[in-house]
This record gives structure tokens, sequence and C-alpha cells, in this order.
């Protein structure tokens, strides 16, 4: 009880809404995911679908699919166009053939036609398969220029791939027993990444009120210079500390959050990159503690291991 009243207490003095909110009619998701997206749906205001945000922020192989699938609805709704103009469409096609085998023809010749390629094996016959496959070649010229557009958006966007631990824990300092909050983060790619800043935030829901609210967790540094090993951020639960005096029962009962935003310049795109992760109570262990991550090789090259980031052993609370 004691602790608690010193979170509400310092829950009233410093909470603010960074924007996230913080008035809902009941508990609500994890604010962030694990891929820095937030858990928000928007809809009214003349909101709108945006599909060139959704295909440059989508993952490699749902846009690969979207890709491969338009395509091929287009391609194959002009096969569809070539065979509604009759026999005499389309020179080239073998006689007399089966309905298969005359979409096949068609769909080839659309293929052909869609990508520029031209073979010359099957060929517009009439005026309105002319004008048909002179319109697919400028759709054609048309979305390959997009589908560039796309890809040359989805390689330049500056984005930061760090890696975060999976877990965050409550363990405590070796030399004064101290408790702290920790957990740990790498750099998944071989750029450089300077000036790396962090902000942690502690979200809770306070009962009384049926509202969330929110404090800054002071940390042990909340900036370095480069990032070419891990870095372990650490946050003491010192009196002042938000989490003073709370247990594992206390951040279920209150939903507890923690969440990272982190900021740092990327030496290869020359521009700041952006990452943010959460944790939700089911992801904080107690009582244990991070094994280090990185060895030195016998050329006296440091080695980080990212497998290890998220390995654990147990605390010795004694020593």
């Amino acid at each position: 009880m004691v602790g608690w009243c010193i979170f509400a207490r310092l829950f009233m003095s410093t909470s603010y809404d960074p924007g996230i909110g913080e008035k809902f009619s009941h508990r609500t998701q994890r604010a962030i995911n694990h891929d820095g997206s937030f858990n928000v749906r928007r809809s009214g205001g003349g909101h709108r679908f945006d599909p060139y945000q959704r295909l440059i922020r989508m993952p490699w192989w749902p846009f690969m699919g979207w890709v491969v699938l338009f395509f091929a609805l287009l391609t194959g709704a002009f096969a569809g166009l070539y065979l509604l103009l009759g026999p005499g469409g389309l020179a080239g096609v073998p006689p007399a053939p089966g309905q298969g085998q005359a979409f096949l023809s068609a769909l080839f010749f659309s293929i052909q036609t869609f990508t520029s390629v031209g073979y010359g094996h099957v060929y517009p016959a009439s005026n309105a398969a002319g004008f048909v496959s002179s319109l697919e070649a400028l759709v054609g010229v048309l979305t390959f220029a997009l589908a560039t557009g796309l890809l040359y958006g989805r390689f330049s966007r500056p984005t930061a791939r760090l890696l975060f631990s999976r877990s965050v824990l409550i363990s405590r300092r070796p030399d004064s027993g101290l408790p702290m909050l920790v957990f740990r983060v790498a750099n998944l790619r071989d750029s450089i990444l300077i000036d790396i800043s962090a902000r942690v935030l502690l979200k809770t829901l306070v009962t009384e009120t049926g509202n969330y609210a929110y404090a800054p967790l002071k940390l042990e540094r909340d900036a370095i210079s480069l990032l070419p090993l891990s870095w372990t951020l650490v946050h003491d639960i010192t009196p002042d500390s938000p989490l003073q005096g709370l247990t594992a029962a206390d951040f279920q009962a209150r939903d507890v959050e923690v969440i990272v935003l982190l900021k740092a310049y990327d030496d290869t795109f020359a521009q700041d990159v952006h990452a943010r992760n959460s944790y939700v109570y089911g992801e904080i262990e107690w009582h244990r503690r991070f094994v280090r991550a990185f060895t030195v090789a016998p050329d006296g090259v440091a080695v980080v291991d990212l497998d290890k980031l998220d390995d654990t052993e147990i605390l010795n609370v004694e020593g």
C-alpha cells in the first residue's frame, strides 16, 4: 500500500499524455506493438485508405505478393478482352484451339504487350485488337513506372532496424543491490548509428479514475554516441521512481506498459531514424539478469552475438 501511495503521488505530479491518449471507456491493448506500429484504427472524418503509404510500409513479402497479384489481374483482364474480340482479333493463334488454349494464347500475348517484349508470334489482326493492345502497352508503361517508384521509395526510406530484447527485467545492481528495470537493444544492420538517445515512459491504469497515466522513467544513461555493440538501458528503482514498491501483481492490476522511444542519426542515410517498442506486464521478468552478449575473438575483435541478446539467468539475490 505504501508503494502504491508513492506511485500515485508521483503520477499526480508528473503524469502527462505523450499523444497516445489517457481517457478510454475500458482497458486497451498495448499502445505500441513490437514492430513500432500503434494500436489505433482510424474511421470517419473523411479518412481515406492510402495505398501508397500502405505499400511503402508493409513487409517485403506482402508487397511482392500484391505486385504479382496486380500484374496477374491486369494481364488476365486484357486477355479476356482479346477473347471477347473473337477469333479474328489476334493473328498467329493456332487454328481451332480449345477454350483453354485460346485463353493461354491471349494471356501470353497480353503479358508480352504489357511488358513491351513483343515476340511477334501473335499480333493484332483488327483495329479493335490494335486499340486494346495499344491501351495495354500504355497501362504497362505506367504500371512499371509506378512499381519502380514504389521500389525506390521502399529502398530509400530511412528506417532503423534495432533489435530489442524480448523481455524487460526487474533485476538488482551487483554492487549495491538497488533494484532496477533493464532491457537491451542492438543494431541489426552494419550501418553506423550516431548520437542515439532514448526516452522511456511508464503507462499505467489508474483504477480510481479508470484513466491511463504516463510518467517518464529516468535512465542511468539516456544517450550514447555510438552503437557498435549492444546497449543496456537501466532505470534505477529509487524512492522517487514510479516503480518503487510495486510487485508483479501490481504490474498486472495496473495494466503496466513500458514504452521505449529511440532516435539516432544513420550515417548511411544521412538522416535521423526512429524506433519504438513497448513491454507489457506479461513481458517483464523478475529476479533475472542478462548474460553478456559479446565476446572478444582471438584476433582482438569484439564479436556481438545477436542471438544472445535475450539470454538471461537467475539473479543471485544473496550475492
